[in-house]
Formats: C-alpha cells, structure tokens, sequence
C-alpha cells in the first residue's frame, strides 16, 4: 500500500502548494496524463514544445517519487460486480493499525482511508451480490475484531468518479 506524503513528516512536496517542487513542464505532463494515460511521450512533448527524452525523463521521475501513477481503472459493472458500498467504521482503542493492515487486504476493499468525525475509518467494497455484501458485513469484517460500530451505504448510482486534480 502506498502512503501519501506527510506534509507534517517533512515528505517531498510537504509546501503549501500541493505541486510545490513541480515546475509548469511537470504540471504540463500531468495534465495530459490525466486526460490519456496511454499518451505517447513524443505527442507530450509536441503539445509541451520539449523533448521527447524530456518528457521520459520528468515522467520517470515523477514515477520514482510518487507524484505520477499511470494505472487502468476498470469499471466493477462490466466486470460482474452489481453492489458498490462504503463502510464507516468506529473503532476500538488501539486497534487501528492491525484493522487497517486487514481490511486492504480484502479482495473487495477498493479504498480504505483513516478519517476523524463520526467514524475512524472509510472503506469502500465492490461485490458480486447483496447476498456477498451481507457476508461481509455481517461475518466476515465483524470477525477481524477490534470494531466498536459499522454503517455501511450501498451506492445506487455513481455520479462522478474522478481521479484528475486541478494542476494549475
């Protein structure tokens, strides 16, 4: 599991600017990422007016450092995933970290965020049925142990499912 940086911990990027340490080529080089992460370097740099070995190497090192990763997303529907939900959690005392550790690893967990407010912790699942999200619900998550609550929320349309961030 890859952790964000910590601005706090004194991690790269850790300014007041969440670009902060990325000039207007990098910022350039992600935002056409965002739009096709199967751009082609040498189509980059034409839009970009640099290099294409410019371009290769700013990706790579955003790549190295965390600030760029270019993945597919799949969509849960197409693949035989009918149930989208998210689970807010309340937690014991001192059993955040093992939880945590647990629940990234079920196959169905697609996120998983510690948070303050009513829960300690957001997770969303992707199941096949209500019947596969009843089992998780009701067994399978309540067997880790170490949870005070959970409220879960099945997803009945998605209205935005957005992973571009504003680089200007």
């Amino acid at each position: 599991m890859r952790k964000m940086p910590n601005p706090s911990n004194g991690d790269q990027n850790s300014g007041e600017n969440p670009g902060d340490g990325l000039d207007d080529i990098d910022r350039g080089i992600l935002r056409l990422l965002q739009e096709d992460g199967r751009m082609p370097y040498r189509q980059i740099a034409r839009e970009l007016g640099v290099s294409e070995g410019t371009v290769r190497i700013r990706s790579s090192r955003m790549q190295e450092s965390g600030a760029l990763n270019v993945i597919a997303i799949a969509d849960p529907f197409r693949l035989g995933y009918s149930v989208l939900a998210f689970v807010l959690i309340k937690v014991e005392p001192g059993a955040q970290d093992r939880l945590v550790e647990e629940l990234t690893a079920l196959d169905e967990s697609t996120y998983v965020s510690t948070c303050i407010g009513r829960a300690d912790l957001y997770m969303q699942l992707v199941c096949r049925d209500n019947d596969h999200l009843h089992e998780l619900l009701h067994r399978r998550i309540p067997a880790l142990g170490g949870i005070r609550d959970l409220e879960a929320f099945m997803e009945l349309e998605m209205h935005k499912v957005s992973y571009r961030y504003n680089l200007s």
